[in-house]
């Protein structure tokens, strides 16, 4: 049976970078969209337009993409079958409440570089993203970044900045399948925890000599597990 995907990818990247995951070779033909949140100038604006798309089977998020997936999901906007979450922060900056997080002061520096030179700065986000990865050379050269958009992208960034997990009410949450590299440098692997304490039908998929991007680190393997997944619901 045809099964209905939305893809929310991660900030700075291509909005639809997500939907080569789904190979029609591998998953035979589905109806798979991507949100583009990244020309979007509000968290309004995004809940809006993902209330116009028809109800997925399946919902992908990617870091930022993942936290706005829960969010959706929070709302009861998208009431997805299988949620598939890829390395999003539980938060992204540090505090008493979470010290496996970005400083303060670091983020602020990334912050500040991406205003003044937004290409060289998400290409140097796409070197930190394949860190730590077996294939970082190949992951980092061949990332899809987002080239455009970037007054919006800097909005996203601050939202990132600002929102936590803890503000969410998981109990809207179901079936929720997560992928984590073991090395990621920017969400920590140890963030996952954190989902898994709250989410009471949780999968997680440690990724070995993995960084931020799974999906692109072993993608055969991910579909792999995907696939299983989807044959359960």
């Amino acid at each position: 049976m045809t099964k209905k995907i939305i893809c929310l990818s991660g900030w700075g990247q291509k909005f639809d970078s997500l939907e080569s995951i789904f190979d029609p070779i591998f998953f035979g033909q589905n109806l798979v969209k991507s949100i583009d949140y990244s020309k979007m100038n509000s968290l309004e604006e995004f809940f809006e337009e993902a209330a116009k798309v028809e109800n997925p089977d399946i919902l992908v998020g990617w870091s930022l993409g993942g936290q706005l997936a829960l969010r959706a999901i929070e709302k009861e906007i998208l009431k997805p079958k299988l949620l598939v979450l890829l390395a999003p922060p539980f938060q992204m900056v540090k505090d008493s409440k979470i010290r496996s997080g970005m400083a303060k002061k670091t983020f602020d520096e990334f912050y500040n570089n991406f205003a003044n030179a937004p290409t060289q700065t998400l290409q140097q986000f796409a070197i930190l993203t394949a860190m730590n990865d077996r294939h970082a050379t190949e992951i980092a050269k061949n990332l899809d970044i987002n080239d455009k958009n970037f007054a919006q992208l800097k909005f996203w960034l601050k939202e990132l900045e600002r929102f936590s997990c803890f503000d969410l009410d998981f109990t809207k949450c179901l079936r929720t399948l997560y992928f984590h590299g073991a090395g990621d440098m920017i969400v920590h692997l140890s963030q996952s925890e954190y989902f898994a304490q709250r989410i009471q039908n949780f999968r997680l998929e440690i990724f070995k000599n993995c960084g931020h991007a799974p999906h692109l680190s072993d993608m055969e393997k991910l579909r792999g597990i995907i696939y299983d997944e989807i044959a359960k619901i």
